[in-house]
């Protein structure tokens, strides 16, 4: 118990010098922090394309991953195309959230513009 009360006596004692000499050293510190997984490089940058100006006369196509109930909002999407713009043409496509750069490049020989509907 004796050795107890001098330890702590001592920790009372030392704890002011600490205090006093703990911000001149945290000013001097300086830290680099790493990221673990290294430099990452940024994504390649592709400009969008063109807005399409009219939707009249032009191949729409809508582009979902099969999510439940996306149906029935594409289902609404293309009714209001088809009364806004009836002689616009529209395709569906279903496929995964990442449809591939050929797939991609396929649908873009058959439709002028397209509506992709991701997510919940």
């Amino acid at each position: 118990m004796h050795k107890h009360i001098k330890s702590l006596l001592l920790g009372l004692a030392v704890a002011p010098v600490l205090a006093v000499c703990t911000p001149a050293l945290a000013q001097s510190a300086t830290l680099e922090v790493m990221n673990p997984r290294g430099e990452i490089p940024p994504p390649p940058f592709h400009a969008p394309s063109p807005r399409v100006t009219d939707l009249a006369g032009k191949t729409v196509g809508i582009y979902w991953i099969g999510k439940a109930g996306g149906d029935n909002f594409w289902d609404g999407v293309e009714e209001v195309l088809n009364e806004r713009f009836p002689n616009t043409k529209t395709v569906r496509y279903e496929g995964p959230f990442d449809l591939g750069e050929k797939r991609a490049q396929e649908i873009a020989k058959e439709v002028d513009t397209i509506f992709y509907g991701v997510g919940d």
